[in-house]
C-alpha cells in the first residue's frame, strides 16, 4: 500500500456533564433544555434523595441549583461536593433562562 500511514492521533472530547436540580419539573426540564441545546449533556432532578444518589454513581463536571431549591437541599448538596467531589462547580442560579449557559461557562472557566 502507498502512501503516508502515519496517522493524526485522535481527539475525542466528552461533553460536559451538567446535573440540574430544581424545586419544579417544569423548570428542571426548561434549563435541561437549554444546557443541552449548549452542547453539554444534561440530567435533571427535583427529590434531593435522587439527586444525592445520582451525584454519587455517576461523573458531573457542574451542578446548577434553581433559585426556588429550599436552603437545606442546598446545604446538602454543596456539603457533598466540598467533601467528595471538590472538581464540581456549582451554580446557583437566580436569574432568568437567558443568563444560565453565561454563569455555566464562567463556573467551568475556573
Amino acid at each position: 500500500m502507498e502512501g503516508n500511514s502515519a496517522t493524526e492521533p485522535i481527539t475525542v472530547t466528552a461533553k460536559k456533564h451538567i446535573v440540574v436540580y430544581g424545586k419544579h419539573d417544569y423548570i428542571v426540564q426548561n434549563l435541561q433544555g437549554l444546557i443541552e441545546k449548549a452542547d453539554y449533556t444534561a440530567s435533571g432532578f427535583n427529590v434531593l434523595s435522587e439527586i444525592l444518589d445520582y451525584l454519587r454513581e455517576n461523573h458531573f463536571d457542574a451542578i446548577v441549583i434553581g433559585g426556588g431549591v429550599d436552603p437545606h437541599d442546598r446545604i446538602a448538596i454543596q456539603q457533598l461536593v466540598d467533601s467528595d467531589f471538590k472538581h464540581a462547580k456549582v451554580v446557583e442560579h437566580y436569574g432568568g433562562p437567558a443568563t444560565l449557559i453565561q454563569e455555566l461557562t464562567t463556573a467551568l472557566a475556573h
